[in-house]
């Protein structure tokens, strides 16, 4: 088994601190600045320029406009975000941000060198100066920094947007080409800066990005550079946890990424503006999709403690996995023509490679989420994201000067991956297999924590009878009653655990339970008499006053008159709930078929506990080879489900009073004690 969550990150998370320290969290700032509007033009003839550079789709893109971003939304996916394995956990699984995402939606190349460049900033302003031939003074930027900044504080290398704004806004008519290409490649910083890789000031453009841009050709992989960026902005915000904390990167990304895929926060696309231009590489992107939005007027924090509540209870089937479409549709939109850059990398969106940005090193991992391209998804091969590389921070780590020499490992790593991706030798992958991804998510629930919202009741309340005056003073309920958060999440949670709980105990007594033996018949009904005082008494804490009264003292054989009705809801922690009888059905060595419905599993296995044998890992072989798999029906421990009528069994004998023992289970334990 391996644990997914590392207490170095673990013990700082914004969801732990929720989850088990209690304490109420601000949602995070968003560190993201559009570039529309008069502050800067865009300039038709920064083109040519632009395009040599790379980021034309993009800047086409947000010298428009740009919807209006949801920080709520924002937050509740950082909260989710874990830096073990750089994706979101959730009950439909892990899900992220990949090179896929990035392609579609800005357009910016993936393919190319990896930003990693020399950060030197000694003498800057006089190496700006030399390149678009100002630069400003100590005295302005003291001013732009604020009055209250130390003396003793390091300033930032770079100029604040508000200096660009007053220098370079517009482009003079008459300009030379010298001059054109210096406004083109001031613009391009200023766009960079604000929207690929903002910081958590928001007030500056960093030397490095004009650095980058000496050269317009310079073939960057702007695409790949993002990512990391984002990643690396993810790793430090899911452990921030002041009133203050902000989150920078491509939030527009995170956004789109978000609203095409799930159901929360999403927001209604209102209109699209005119888009005049024809030509193929100035067309727009997928993010295009979403270019006027609804608004979000609610209170900030009322909405992201209903975000926190609604990715609590997602499931896989409320998944939207594959927006951008597949195979010949991939990319296709009947609303707009999308520009041909976005598909132009296509074959290097599974690479598992390292993404570099200047100081940022982090790896992206596709095979954790196979699911959100139609693949088969098993249990994910552990990589190591490196704790060493999350520790790398441009101002903790000044002294590093030569960035591209310190990663130059990584930069191999990264051309080594795209040669083969692009080469003829890729890995032969397969198509989605239900089966496998119910394994895969039972898996990832063992091994992760997906709740944030604490459960509504203590574990130990269905013991006794509910006290409704009691519980009226309780913690959730006071708090219903004040307005505090979205009262149906922590019961759903608490509802959810204890039928995963009585699954385990269900199969505790079952094995404990001797084949053959007729005296055992009453510590099964009693065992069954305990579970249903307990789901009576769940059932009056969600809102039914049913009278308690004891069971009769008689018992049928037989099976559900519905197969389904042991697995009903959308919740994929139920599949906890499965046990295969021996008599039902073998476990090793037979899978069920992948186009087996519910209803026919469910058939062949009349009790529906957890496995008693390990998972194991499905491989696409497992299904290629497949046959029928061996059913034994058993003779005593299930009645024969081709039975139509319903014998009567005897009533039980008076047996003396016993002491009854409170039968403690734990997870994961096995008891073979029985078995034949």
């Amino acid at each position: 088994m391996v644990w997914l969550l590392d207490n170095a990150y673990n013990t700082r998370h914004r969801t732990y601190m929720m989850r088990k320290k209690e304490i109420k969290l601000e949602p995070l700032k968003i560190r993201y600045h559009g570039v529309s509007g008069r502050a800067m033009l865009y300039d038709e003839r920064y083109t040519p320029y632009i395009q040599q550079a790379g980021l034309l789709p993009w800047i086409q893109l947000v010298s428009r406009s740009t919807p209006n971003l949801n920080a709520p939304l924002v937050s509740s996916l950082a909260d989710r975000w874990r830096p073990e394995t750089h994706n979101f956990h959730l009950w439909t699984g892990e899900m992220t941000v990949k090179l896929e995402d990035v392609a579609l939606i800005t357009g910016l190349p993936i393919d190319g060198k990896p930003l990693c460049m020399s950060t030197n900033s000694d003498g800057w302003r006089e190496k700006m100066v030399a390149l678009i031939g100002m630069a400003p003074t100590e005295a302005e930027a003291d001013v732009e920094e604020g009055e209250e900044k130390k003396k003793k504080e390091r300033k930032a290398a770079g100029a604040a947007f508000t200096w660009i704004q007053e220098h370079f806004a517009t482009c003079p008519a008459d300009a030379t080409d010298d001059v054109i290409q210096t406004h083109a490649r001031v613009y391009m910083r200023y766009v960079v800066s604000r929207t690929l890789f903002p910081d958590y000031t928001g007030k500056n453009a960093p030397w490095m990005w004009l650095k980058a841009l000496t050269v317009f050709d310079s073939g960057w992989s702007w695409g790949s550079a993002t990512l990391a960026y984002l990643y690396q902005q993810l790793d430090d915000a899911c452990c921030r946890i002041t009133d203050s904390a902000g989150i920078g990167g491509n939030m527009l990304i995170l956004s789109v990424w978000s609203w095409g895929r799930l159901p929360i926060g999403c927001p209604k696309s209102v209109k699209f503006n005119p888009w005049d231009e024809e030509e193929a590489l100035r067309l727009p992107t997928w993010a295009y999709k979403w270019d006027v939005v609804s608004e979000m007027t609610n209170d900030v924090n009322l909405m992201y403690q209903k975000y926190i509540a609604e990715l609590d209870t997602i499931t896989p089937e409320q998944v939207v996995w594959q927006p951008y479409g597949m195979n010949d549709t991939l990319g296709y939109t009947l609303e707009f023509t999308t520009n041909p850059m976005c598909l132009g990398d296509r074959d290097l969106w599974l690479m598992r490679c390292p993404l570099i940005c200047n100081w940022a090193v982090e790896f992206h991992l596709p095979h954790h989420v196979y699911r959100q391209f139609g693949l088969f998804q098993p249990p994910p091969e552990w990589v190591d994201t490196d704790k060493a590389l999350h520790r790398l921070d441009r101002r903790r780590q000044r002294k590093i000067k030569d960035r591209d020499k310190y990663h130059a490992s990584y930069v191999t790593r990264f051309h080594l991956c795209v040669e083969q991706a692009r080469s003829s030798a890729r890995a032969q992958l397969h198509e989605h297999k239900s089966l496998a991804f119910d394994n895969y998510i039972r898996w990832l629930l063992e091994n992760t924590r997906v709740e944030i919202c604490p459960p509504a009741y203590n574990e130990d309340i269905l013991e006794e009878p509910v006290n409704f005056e009691d519980l009226s003073k309780g913690k959730y309920n006071r708090d219903v009653r004040e307005g505090q958060g979205v009262p149906a999440v922590p019961v759903i949670n608490y509802v959810r655990n204890e039928i995963k709980n009585a699954a385990a105990e269900s199969q505790s007594i079952l094995e404990k339970t001797p084949v053959g033996e007729g005296n055992d018949d009453g510590s099964l009904r009693a065992f069954l008499k305990h579970q249903a005082k307990k789901l009576r008494r769940l059932s009056n804490l969600l809102g039914c006053r049913d009278p308690e009264f004891d069971e009769p003292s008689t018992s049928r054989s037989g099976t559900p008159s519905d197969p389904l009705s042991h697995h009903q809801g959308d919740d994929v922690s139920s599949s906890y709930a499965y046990l295969d009888d021996e008599g039902a059905v073998t476990q090793e060595g037979h899978e069920l078929d992948d186009d087996m419905t519910l209803a026919d599993a469910q058939v062949r296995s009349a009790y529906m506990l957890k496995p008693r044998q390990p998972i194991r890992r499905y491989m696409p072989s497992d299904f290629d080879n497949r046959g029928n798999p061996k059913v034994v029906v058993g003779t005593l421990r299930m009645a024969s489900l081709d039975d139509e009528a319903l014998e009567e069994v005897e009533k039980e004998e008076a047996r003396p009073n016993r002491k009854k023992k409170k039968i403690a289970c734990r997870r994961g334990t096995r008891n073979t004690r029985g078995k034949h």
